[in-house]
């Protein structure tokens, strides 16, 4: 291996999935190419300031009971404690995912932006809006924002049999966002169990959403989707959505 590594490579090299023999090989190229190496060290540098972010390990003990769950029967979402209803099946799904040295986030007006982060189970890392990603066993998610000129925050998922269930909201209508610049991160972590596609959404606003009229809105969409959660659009929630697609182990 005489040419230098890809970024790309390197990076499943680091995350651990880079099949034997080309493992094997990867690793004799970085040991006697100094520029591969130093490559690898600061992917290696950047994911460990990605992780100690987020901690993710304090929230271990809030998501264990979801964690023993069987994995026939309903799929449930954990939150503060509280086990949402939510249906499970299967689909067949994705490719290898790389580690994300950058989180990725969606760009809002006036600055706003929002986030879904992984973490628990293996190396942390970001979910590109619009993409879906592979959940490891054990994995949770995390959501955060920059809430720019909203005002309110609300989040809910989606399963494959149609079930919206709530994630965050207060009362029934969506929270307060937290004053102040910079990234904010909802309470807790989610993690979801059983198997299938989860749709996860999180909407902005200018003023209050009712919960009632998100979920319906979404189970619309899930509708005219044909019951395919993974070919939903926009939910016309009444606010700015970045929605993201998990794929249950």
């Amino acid at each position: 291996m005489s040419a230098h590594l890809s970024e790309w490579t390197l990076r499943r090299l680091h995350a651990g999935e880079l099949p034997g023999k080309e493992s094997e090989l990867a690793r004799e190229h970085v040991s006697g190419c100094a520029e591969c190496q130093a490559l690898l060290e600061g992917l290696e540098a950047d994911q460990a300031r990605f992780e100690k972010e987020v901690p993710f390990a304090r929230f271990e003990a809030g998501v264990e009971r979801a964690l023993n769950k069987p994995k026939t029967g309903p799929s449930r979402p954990l939150l503060n404690g509280v086990l949402v209803a939510v249906a499970a099946s299967v689909l067949l799904v994705v490719l290898v995912r790389p580690m994300l040295s950058n989180p990725p986030t969606n760009r809002l007006k006036g600055g706003a932006s929002a986030e879904l982060r992984i973490g628990g189970g293996g190396p942390q890392r970001g979910v590109l809006p619009g993409d879906t990603e592979e959940l490891e066993p054990g994995e949770k998610v995390r959501l955060g924002y920059v809430a720019g000129p909203y005002r309110y925050v609300l989040a809910v998922s989606v399963d494959e049999a149609g079930e919206v269930s709530e994630l965050y909201a207060q009362g029934g209508m969506s929270l307060p966002v937290e004053a102040g610049p910079g990234r904010r991160w909802l309470p807790d972590s989610v993690v979801f169990t059983g198997s299938g596609h989860e749709r996860v959404v999180m909407v902005l606003s200018d003023r209050p959403l009712s919960v009632e009229a998100v979920q319906a809105s979404a189970r619309r969409a899930w509708e005219a989707a044909g019951g395919k959660v993974e070919a939903m659009t926009t939910l016309d929630s009444g606010g700015e959505e970045t929605h993201w697609l998990l794929r249950k182990p």
